[in-house]
């Protein structure tokens, strides 16, 4: 059986227009990369991030934002994802930040 920290809980991931997003919830940790609003894909500093959100993009995607000191990080999800990153996000780590 592999090591449950090395499997992700959830792995979402989606090509949008261009653009690449991906998140990985773990037990106990969340990883994610994305290409949207830079210039080359780009790995989130999860250990920076001070909050996380996930707000409507577009009719047919969401952005889960999550938010360091000095810059936030959009990662696009189709938005029937929306639901379960929320629910897997709240449980590793926390409540999002308030609007």
């Amino acid at each position: 059986m592999p090591d449950p920290s090395l499997v992700p809980s959830l792995d979402l991931q989606l090509t949008w227009r261009g653009v690449f997003g991906r998140v990985r919830v773990f037990d106990d940790r969340v990883t994610a990369e994305t290409s949207f609003e830079r210039p080359v894909r780009t790995t989130v500093p999860m250990t920076s991030v001070r909050g996380w959100r996930i707000e409507p993009c577009d009719f047919d995607a969401v952005c889960l934002e999550f938010v360091t000191d000095d810059d936030t990080y959009r990662v696009l999800l189709d938005t029937s994802d929306e639901s379960i990153a929320d629910h897997a996000l709240r449980r590793v780590l926390g409540p999002p930040l308030a609007d």
